[in-house]
């Protein structure tokens, strides 16, 4: 056996760690107390994340089935989404109706008309149109290119941002953008069953789910005081998502020509179709909102990260997309630009707010009103969840 002795210092010094680090574990008590510490500290979040990961893989094979041509073909997407935000609103309804003071749902009910539609329209019409097209895109186009192409949901993010004065463009962003372009142009040429028509559906909701997200933004920044909970958003959003859903179906697929052709067992499969497709929407909302208040911001990134590569195994193993050299290469060029872009927008945040130079939106009554001044700003985490964050004095936390 070597001696101490015999060894170099620099091997004496890693030596003496190692048996430090097996000391300190042999006095280590693995009892509840501190499995219980360990799990608070840094697993709490898990269970939502699995969560997380099953109902987006549950809600996109599920669109893919029910919608894509070669599977059950249903031949009235917008329709059957309409009826997932029908769930959506009765789930929030009576959620608020039976926890009204935990949910917040007194502010709602003191909203007037005009008040409501100036909040509830723009972002019911944007997400409407948003969800609508990126579903009927799923009938026509492979999951993997689907999963690609909404990748650039953080480039239209920050262009509308921009566009209405939330967000100042740097060269460093300008460049993480071009990143991501060029790894969607990769991934676009490699794309073996390439179609058009389903290419442009998704494109336009990318550039649609980005004035979504700063429309959203913009008109709960302006709401004094700000909806205590998910639930509440989605109480005041839904109702306007499911009739701008269902109008939008009425004009472009007019369902009275289809439904009448179907007996009345098919009619009872269309909704519980609908149910099904809501309840797994729902789960998924509960989740990631779950997600945004448990976890960082940077698991949260990864995660998201994580969850479309799940969503392309998924592609690729049950439904059979092709995946060749080229969209791969494309995929890891978008997937490395969605990750430039966390890291410089949360760099450009930390240096705004150690200058002092973060200005909070809609906040000047506050400030006059000798309040703290907090700011809220909404961010794309991943490649489409929306986290919110709330600066208190230098102080970032998860809201």
């Amino acid at each position: 056996m070597t001696t101490a002795s015999n060894l170099t210092p620099r091997a004496e010094r890693v030596l003496e760690s190692v048996e430090s680090s097996i000391a300190q574990a042999s006095n280590m008590s693995f009892d509840n107390d501190n499995v219980n510490k360990l799990y608070n500290d840094h697993c709490t979040y898990l269970p939502a994340m699995l969560g997380w990961f099953l109902f987006s893989a549950l809600i996109t094979s599920y669109n893919k089935y029910v919608f894509g041509e070669g599977h059950m073909a249903f031949p009235c997407p917008l329709f059957l989404t309409s009826l997932h935000f029908g769930v959506q609103w009765s789930f929030s309804h009576y959620a608020c109706e039976i926890f009204p003071e935990t949910l917040g749902t007194q502010m709602i009910k003191d909203l007037d008309w005009k008040t409501w539609a100036a909040i509830a329209v723009p972002c019911g019409v944007v997400t409407a149109m948003d969800v609508g097209l990126s579903n009927l895109s799923l009938a026509v186009i492979t999951i993997t290119f689907y999963t690609m192409v909404k990748s650039s949901t953080p480039v239209f993010v920050l262009g509308w941002a921009h566009i209405f004065g939330i967000e100042r463009i740097t060269l460093q962003l300008i460049g993480v953008a071009a990143v991501i372009a060029v790894g969607e142009f990769v991934t676009v040429y490699g794309e073996i069953n390439f179609v058009l028509k389903g290419f442009l559906l998704c494109l336009t909701a990318s550039v649609l789910s980005g004035a979504r997200w700063t429309l959203v933004q913009l008109k709960l920044q302006s709401m004094e005081p700000p909806l205590k909970t998910t639930i509440a958003t989605m109480r005041l959003l839904s109702p306007c998502m499911f009739f701008i859903m269902l109008l939008m179906s009425l004009v472009i697929e007019q369902p009275w020509n289809d439904f009448p052709k179907m007996n009345s067992s098919d009619l009872w499969w269309v909704l519980i179709l609908g149910a099904g497709g809501g309840a797994i929407a729902v789960s998924m909302i509960l989740c990631e909102f779950y997600l945004i208040l448990e976890a960082s911001a940077i698991v949260l990134m990864i995660g998201g990260v994580l969850k479309e590569m799940v969503t392309i195994v998924i592609g690729v193993t049950l439904f059979g997309d092709d995946l060749n050299g080229t969209k791969i290469f494309g995929m890891c060029i978008v997937f490395s630009g969605v990750i430039l872009y966390k890291i410089v927008f949360h760099l450009e945040k930390e240096e705004k707010a150690a200058g002092g130079a973060y200005q909070p939106v809609n906040t000047e009554n506050n400030a006059a009103n000798g309040e703290d001044v907090e700011a809220e700003e909404m961010e794309v985490v991943g490649t489409g969840t929306i986290v919110r964050h709330r600066h208190e004095a230098g102080d970032e936390k998860l809201n």
